[in-house]
């Protein structure tokens, strides 16, 4: 050998391919280093913390509780809201009746009305009428009437 020997055909394909194995490496391992959550190498178990364990903290489950009995042992509309609507319906319901006896009574007072007007005009004719035939009587009698 001179002081330039060619290169091993052997020697540069395994360099090459040692480079680029060591880059795709690197580029992985870059990729999957981003690409996971920032958990700083801990792995959390939600599972067992949330999933199983409530008896810690209990607050919830006892708010949840009661309010599930409240609807439970209360109907939907309370004792109070129903004694409520049967008085407002109880006076709605004697004011409408009140409005239709009133006019049924209004028109059974004009006719009463109007049958004691004619009565009285009635008889104040016939007495009108006695009047003058007394006064004409009187004055056939040769009494003077004014």
């Amino acid at each position: 050998g001179g002081l330039h020997t060619p290169p091993n055909r052997f020697l540069l394909r395994l360099a090459t391919t040692t480079m680029m194995f060591n880059s795709r490496t690197l580029l992985i391992a870059a990729i999957s280093f981003l690409a996971l959550p920032g958990t700083s190498g801990q792995q959390y178990d939600y599972e067992q913390d949330y999933g199983q364990d409530y008896t810690q903290d209990s607050l919830y489950h006892d708010y949840a509780m009661k309010q599930q009995e409240k609807q439970v042992g209360n109907a939907p509309f309370g004792w109070g809201k129903v004694l409520i609507g049967t008085g407002v319906g109880w006076m709605l319901g004697g004011k409408i009746h009140a409005q239709r006896k009133e006019k049924k009574l209004n028109a059974k007072h004009k006719e009463e009305q109007k049958a004691l007007y004619t009565q009285y005009y009635n008889d104040v004719y016939t007495l009108q009428q006695q009047n003058a035939e007394l006064a004409q009587a009187l004055e056939q009698l040769g009494v003077r009437v004014q």
